[in-house]
This record gives structure tokens, C-alpha cells and sequence, in this order.
């Protein structure tokens, strides 16, 4: 929502996250930088010291804060650790202790990190917004910095790692929640934190999109365009998305005869497991991780169907993002995707279950008219209200 009208010129915020990655946070929060530097915020990102930050990422004019500690230990349990550092077995077995007695009100780990942070800019801001949040030590530094009003965000439905964070989180005057699957079950788990709770849908600029599918692939993409049915998948390599059905549903379709390739655009922890049961799944040339590139675009608009088998999410903004571009969509029953998929009108969702994910792409492969008609479906979608930041505006005071 364009709200160029507003000022916020002379007006100071602190945003702390990662934004070392290319996944779905980091492109929120992208666009959401871009947002308030529209509306002439002075953004100052406040990150780790052992983050490599994709400038690209970073609107002009956005300064860069490192934060650590001025310890090993410090570093080792705030997860700050530079990258020659390597923790001791008996380091590990300490923090697995600490993390075992800590309880609601305490996490020992970062209680120790946060009184030996470096780095904390001692200057006044007008709102710290902590991006990253969902327990992670952004989520801590937030609260060492000085301002009148702290807002963080919960990125997913899965709540476990969390708990790490609630005694930092109740520090915080908002928590937006990227779809109401998340608000409900942050509601559930901390009912005396509901009424914090906002959803503030992570922003999506529809034109901007479609023009970046318009551009072209890079050139090993373009050499390698499958002839045959086209997947796509659009991840971060980590256990949450749960890729390793994604190969049994491959694994399926090979074995029922359909001519296919499967692409994955994304890097994370997970590539050598996941590139050794490619192996052992014999799905070489089928199943192929194509790593991170800057626009998945153009791969993702040449799709026939757009896959997402993951075990829980936030929201799911590739999906969102497959469906701009008009490509439809076949993705797991979990609460985030029923929240933006329409079964049968535009997508298709599906219990966690290679047979049954494998039964509807085949049949989406035979049936072009199908397909077609899930596009205009698309085409006739409103992107409007997922463009709304109006909740983050109100926040600072801007509505």
C-alpha cells in the first residue's frame, strides 16, 4: 500500500535480523526495509558480527551495526561465533545442559551472552523492530537497545524454538505474526501474549515480480530448460521444508513413467544429505539442486506446476509467489498453505503423502486444460491487501 504521502523524515528505527540468506524472511525483509526507507525512516540494521550481509538486499542508505561478545563463551552461547572459532565437546555438552534447565522465565544460554554483548549502540531510536525474531539472539539484542516501543516477528507456526526467546519476548509492545495460522498458534501456546499479536503479512510486490520473470535466466538455466514436465521448488535447504518427501514424490513419478525434471532453487545446511539420497534415490538428472541464484523468477514462470511439500511454515511465500505468476500449485495440508490456497481452484493441497501428492501432479500432467484453467484462476486474483502494511504503520505512528 503506497503511502508515499506520509513523512517519517528525522524519524530513527533499528532493525536487527540475519540477512546472510536468500529465503523467504530475508526477502521480507527486504521489502519491508525498502518500505520504510520510502518513507524516509533512518534504518540502522543491526546484525551478528559472524554474518556475511548481501548488501544487494539492503536499501541505500541503510547502516550496518555488528553486534558479539567479548568472549568465546559469550560467543559461543549467543551463537556469535566467528568463523575460525570452533567450540570444544565440552562446550556443547554444557550448553545442552543449560539449554535442559532453563524454563519459562530463563534461557541460561543467552541470560550469559547478553552480559557480555559488544557492539550495542548506546544512541536513542524511535522503535526497534526485530525481524528475525522466533527466539533467535536478534530477538535478545533487541532489548539492549534504546527505544520507546519494540516490535518482533514470529515466521512460523512451529513454535518449538521460541520458548528459547520468551523471556526477551515479553519485552516486546507488538508481535506480528506473518499469517493468522501463526497469530492463533502463538495465541494458543502464550495466551497472555494474544492481545501483543497483529498479523502483518510479509509484503509482496506483484508487478515487481512479473517483471523480474520477464527477465532472462541465466545462462546455464536457459541451456538446460527441460523439454520434459516442469517442477519447481523454491527453498531454503533445512528439515522444515521437508524436501525428502519432495524426492519420494519423484521417486514416485519416475516409477509411474512421467517424463520430468524437478528443480530446487535454494542453498541451506541440508545440501550434502540431501544430494547424497539424491543418489541413493538413483534421481540424478530428475531431481536437481540448482542452488541460490538472485531471481528465481524466470525458472519458477516456466514451471508447469510450482511444488511445496514442507512440514510447516509461516506463511509460504515462494507459494505466493508461484501464484502471481500464474503457475499452479500442489503443496501439503498444513494450516499456513490452507490459509492461501483454494483446493481445486487455485492449487491443489494434499496430506503429506508421496502417493497422493504424485496422483494429482500426474494428473495435472495429462490434463493441459487444467492446468489452464488453475491460471485464469490466478490471473484473476486481487494482490491488494497483500500489499497492506498498515499494522507496521500504525505501529510507528503513522497511521
Amino acid at each position: 500500500m503506497d503511502r508515499g504521502t506520509m513523512s517519517a523524515a528525522g524519524r530513527r528505527i533499528a532493525v536487527c535480523g540475519h540477512h546472510d540468506t536468500r529465503g523467504g524472511t530475508e526477502k521480507a525483509m527486504s521489502r519491508t526495509l525498502s518500505l520504510l526507507s520510502r518513507q524516509g525512516f533512518d534504518i540502522v540494521f543491526v546484525t551478528k558480527a559472524n554474518v556475511a550481509v548481501m548488501r544487494d538486499l539492503l536499501p541505500d542508505g541503510v547502516t550496518v551495526a555488528y553486534v558479539s561478545a567479548d568472549n568465546m563463551w559469550g560467543r559461543f552461547l549467543g551463537t556469535l561465533l566467528a568463523a575460525d572459532e570452533r567450540p570444544k565437546w565440552w562446550m556443547r555438552a554444557i550448553r545442552k545442559t543449560l539449554h535442559l534447565l532453563s524454563g519459562k522465565r530463563h534461557y541460561w544460554a543467552y541470560e550469559y551472552a547478553e552480559r557480555h554483548l559488544t557492539g550495542i549502540s548506546e544512541e536513542r531510536f524511535d522503535a526497534v523492530l526485530d525481524f528475525e525474531g522466533y527466539g533467535f539472539i536478534e530477538t535478545v539484542i533487541g532489548t539492549h537497545l534504546n527505544a520507546p516501543v519494540r516490535a518482533t516477528w514470529v515466521h512460523d507456526e512451529n513454535l518449538k524454538r521460541l520458548a528459547l526467546g520468551y523471556p526477551y519476548l515479553v519485552r516486546y509492545d507488538r508481535i506480528f505474526c506473518v499469517s493468522h495460522a501463526v497469530q492463533a498458534a502463538v495465541a494458543q501456546r502464550y495466551p497472555q501474549l494474544a492481545d501483543r499479536t497483529r498479523v502483518l503479512l510479509n509484503p509482496v510486490d506483484a508487478d515487481a515480480i512479473r517483471r523480474q520473470a520477464r527477465m532472462e535466466a541465466p545462462v546455464l538455466l536457459q541451456e538446460e530448460v527441460p523439454t520434459a514436465f516442469r517442477l519447481v521448488t523454491v527453498c531454503r535447504l533445512v528439515p522444515e521444508k521437508n524436501l525428502e518427501l519432495s524426492m519420494q514424490v519423484a521417486a514416485a513419478l519416475r516409477d509411474r513413467g512421467l517424463e520430468f525434471v524437478w528443480e530446487v532453487f535454494g542453498e541451506g545446511p541440508d545440501r550434502g544429505a540431501l544430494q547424497n539420497l539424491i543418489d541413493r534415490m538413483n534421481l540424478s538428472g530428475r531431481f536437481v539442486l540448482r542452488g541460490a541464484i538472485d531471481n528465481p523468477y524466470p525458472s519458477m514462470a516456466q514451471a508447469d506446476v510450482y511444488v511445496q511439500t514442507s512440514g510447516h511454515e509461516g506463511f509460504g511465500l515462494a507459494v505466493q509467489e508461484a501464484k502471481i505468476l500464474g503457475v499452479p500449485v500442489v503443496v501439503t495440508d498444513i494450516p499456513a498453505f490452507r490459509e492461501q490456497v483454494v483446493d481445486g481452484q487455485t492449487g491443489f493441497i494434499r496430506p503429506p503423502d508421496a502417493t497422493v501428492l504424485a496422483d494429482v501432479i500426474i494428473r495435472l500432467a495429462g490434463h493441459p486444460e487444467e492446468r489452464r484453467r488453475i491460471a485464469e484462476n490466478l490471473a484473476a486474483l486481487d494482490w491488494t491487501d497483500a500489499q497492506d502494511e498498515s499494522p507496521l504503520f500504525e505501529f510507528l505512528g503513522l497511521e
